[in-house]
């Protein structure tokens, strides 16, 4: 069997390793168009229940995964210098670079030809070729532009503008609000290696407006969003990777197959960054689909009607969350707000995932805090 995965981030290095390991003797080719050891980005977390999910499908990368990864079981929730930590669900985050670097050690132990700078034009491939096509080139996928009449994707931009950043100050997993007479600033931060965090940027349209962010360079927008956030950073600086004001794509696809090939990840449909968990849903679909194909003998028509009938109900439903916490998050920088405990109540049940009950379970002194002053209890 021949199989071409267009696109070398998680999703499809996952798959590739997934399906060389079932099919030793088949043909496993990824096309990826970076220079090798070349990606954008920073830290990507991983719930300790994402980790437990993907296990079954390759213990010893996944433990890898874990075994790496700075920990945080608790999220800081901060307005302006006030600060309080919620108990949640343990997260381990990582090195993007490390993890592409990890999925691409595993393929290549397996078989897997990986082709770096391969950039090819999708409505000249030719997919009879190739038993089996993968479509894993993220959120811009050229396979689904290219095959939008059957794909039919819909694609919608999100409101608010973020920029992702790094920064050697060491912050524990959280988001920090700032309240400034423009309007709202949120970062999203978190420690992810040993000398770094992440620092993702979020603001709505009228600060991006008023702070005139579009005529200024990635350099200047840096030294603004650094004076902002200065008494959460130290004095640390933000540092750049590709780090320019990017507004979020929330893509969905009404059909996922067609003829041999199939989309997954962000090709094929998107979270929110706000969730955290775009690795995970990638890694994801690349197990149901493997799945799906076991279970279909490896005939392709029918474990590619199988990965749709099985993932997309849960996938669905997950999307249904992120596109509630986009909501929520643009309407963000249109709000003053001053209580932080109050602030992460209603942060985490921003979904309707998390319940109240559950989430007091967890952090009984911080909600009875706020019940005992006013907090309304809820069921």
């Amino acid at each position: 069997m021949k199989i071409l995965v267009v696109g070398g981030g998680p999703a499809g290095l996952y798959f590739a390793t997934l399906a060389a390991r079932a099919l030793p003797r088949a043909e496993v080719t990824v096309r990826e168009q970076n220079p090798k050891g070349v990606t954008y980005g920073w830290g990507v977390a991983l719930m300790r229940s994402a980790l437990d999910a993907l296990r079954p499908s390759a213990p010893d990368l996944v433990d890898e995964l874990a075994t790496n990864a700075t920990w945080h079981d608790v999220v800081g929730v901060g307005v302006d210098s006030g600060l309080v930590e919620v108990r949640t669900g343990a997260a381990g985050m990582n090195p993007r670079w490390w993890v592409l670097s990890l999925l691409e050690q595993h393929a290549l132990a397996a078989g897997v030809v990986i082709d770096h700078e391969s950039r090819m034009d999708p409505e000249a491939l030719a997919f009879g070729d190739w038993d089996l096509v993968v479509g894993a080139d993220g959120v811009n996928s050229g396979l689904r532009t290219a095959l939008a009449e059957h794909f039919a994707p819909t694609v919608e931009m999100g409101d608010n503008w973020l920029a992702w950043y790094g920064t050697p100050k060491l912050l524990p997993l959280s988001i920090l609000l700032q309240n400034t007479d423009a309007g709202m600033w949120v970062a999203h931060a978190g420690q992810f290696s040993a000398e770094m965090s992440n620092f993702t940027v979020e603001i709505g349209q009228d600060v991006y407006d008023a702070q005139g962010f579009a005529d200024l360079s990635d350099a200047e927008s840096l030294s603004v969003c650094e004076e902002v956030f200065a008494g959460w950073l130290d004095g640390a600086p933000l540092i750049a990777n590709h780090s320019a004001w990017f507004q979020t794509k929330f893509v969905t696809c009404r059909n996922w197959t067609h003829e041999n090939i199939v989309l997954i990840g962000d090709a094929l449909h998107t979270v929110h960054p706000s969730i955290g968990s775009g690795t995970r849903f990638a890694m994801r679909d690349a197990v149901y689909l493997i799945d799906a194909l076991d279970e279909a003998r490896w005939d392709v028509a029918a474990g590619l009607r199988g990965f749709e009938e099985q993932r997309r109900p849960s996938a669905e439903g997950f999307q249904k969350a992120a596109r509630r916490s986009l909501k929520w998050y643009e309407t963000l920088p249109g709000r003053r707000v001053a209580d932080p405990v109050s602030f992460a109540i209603e942060y985490f049940m921003r979904t309707g995932r998390i319940k109240y009950a559950t989430l007091r379970g967890e952090n009984k002194e911080l909600f009875h805090a706020y019940e005992t002053f006013g907090g309304a209890v809820r069921s």
